[in-house]
């Protein structure tokens, strides 16, 4: 890798630092708020151990408009002591952090230090810097919708370098930024291949990459509104029951991964059913997404001719007016029961 190091700037760290007129979000998103006058960061300064330590790339994900300008400054030294133009001594880890002292002027202050500014730029070296602290900065200026997110520093440099002789491995140099260009574009494919196992891991990758495994298989998973959990288990078992396909065992284990055991299943149990006819009993309640998702899934792994009917068991026992209990009938849980004035009584009846 080109940058050895990585630093991630995310909720904690920005936080801690100074900004206005920007919304935090859970994802470590700053989004612009448009009813605000000023926008700007102030990170808290990254710590690289050692007196002039080398600092490689900037790179954030910056959504702008064109009536928006977006300022970054980078400033790196050895000291948090400085000395202004006015000769005054001020330590920069407290005062770029003061919200009494007006924004413009601690930006105003890194400029006059040498900072590094650069303007709409998300990706950009640092070859240029040195020093053991490193201060960044992101002011937002003119109006629209605009958000940054995903902030890095990389550390160390370009490790291109490193493989050529001595006489060549001047820093900041032509050659050395020329090929950073190459280094970069390597160094980010590099770092993709390293996530690959992440992309591959059925417990750990995306929804949407899941869809596109099971189309692999010749299963759809499109559009049938399936959770997250039934979808990685569908996948994960994608292999047998594709090799099942069109029996009783690939319906069972389709309606166990939705129902888990709240299912009773029956074949040719329907009043003046086929040979063909199922009928589910569903011991839950049957929404229509529900009902949705099981036909969505069920219609990809019955047999071809067979019609499955889902149905969903009551949990009362309801009987009409003309119904009667043979000698020792029993219900086997308890019930709610309710008799209406005309019931007749002949025998012992026992109910508890």
């Amino acid at each position: 890798m080109a940058n050895e190091v990585w630093y991630s700037i995310r909720n904690n760290r920005i936080k801690q630092g100074s900004f206005s007129g920007f919304k935090l979000e859970n994802d470590n998103k700053l989004t612009c708020d448009k009813d605000a006058s000023e926008h700007y960061i102030f990170l808290k300064p990254i710590d690289g151990v050692f007196d002039d330590a080398t600092w490689g790339r900037f790179t954030c994900e910056l959504s702008i408009t064109e009536e928006t300008v977006c300022y970054i400054y980078v400033y790196a030294t050895n000291a948090l002591e400085v000395t202004s133009d006015s000769g005054e001594r001020i330590n920069l880890g407290k005062y770029l952090f003061d919200e009494s002292v007006d924004h413009r002027r601690r930006i105003e202050l890194l400029s006059d230090l040498g900072a590094k500014r650069v303007v709409n730029t998300d990706d950009f070296l640092l070859y240029d810097l040195n020093g053991r602290y490193l201060f960044t900065v992101i002011e937002l200026s003119g109006s629209g919708n605009a958000s940054i997110s995903s902030i890095r520093i990389g550390a160390k440099g370009d490790g291109f370098m490193q493989n050529l002789p001595e006489v060549y491995r001047e820093r900041n140099s032509f050659l050395h930024r020329y090929l950073s260009i190459f280094s970069s574009i390597y160094n980010d494919i590099s770092e993709q291949n390293e996530k690959l196992y992440e992309m591959l891991d059925l417990d750990e990758c995306s929804p949407e990459l899941l869809e596109m495994y099971a189309s692999w298989f010749g299963i759809n998973l499109k559009g049938g509104s399936l959770p997250e959990r039934v979808l990685r288990t569908v996948v994960k078992d994608a292999y047998q029951l594709n090799r099942m396909k069109g029996t009783r065992w690939s319906v069972e284990r389709i309606l166990q991964i939705m129902l888990g055991d709240d299912y009773l299943m029956y074949e040719n149990r329907l009043s003046n059913g086929n040979l063909y006819d199922v009928t589910v009993l569903v011991n839950k309640k049957l929404t229509e997404q529900l009902r949705h998702q099981l036909v969505f899934l069920l219609d990809q792994f019955k047999p071809l001719r067979v019609n499955i009917r889902l149905m969903q068991m009551e949990k009362e026992a309801v009987m009409d007016g003309n119904n009667y209990l043979d000698v020792n009938a029993s219900i086997p849980s308890e019930k709610h029961v309710v008799l209406d004035e005309e019931a007749i009584y002949e025998g012992t009846i026992t109910l508890t």
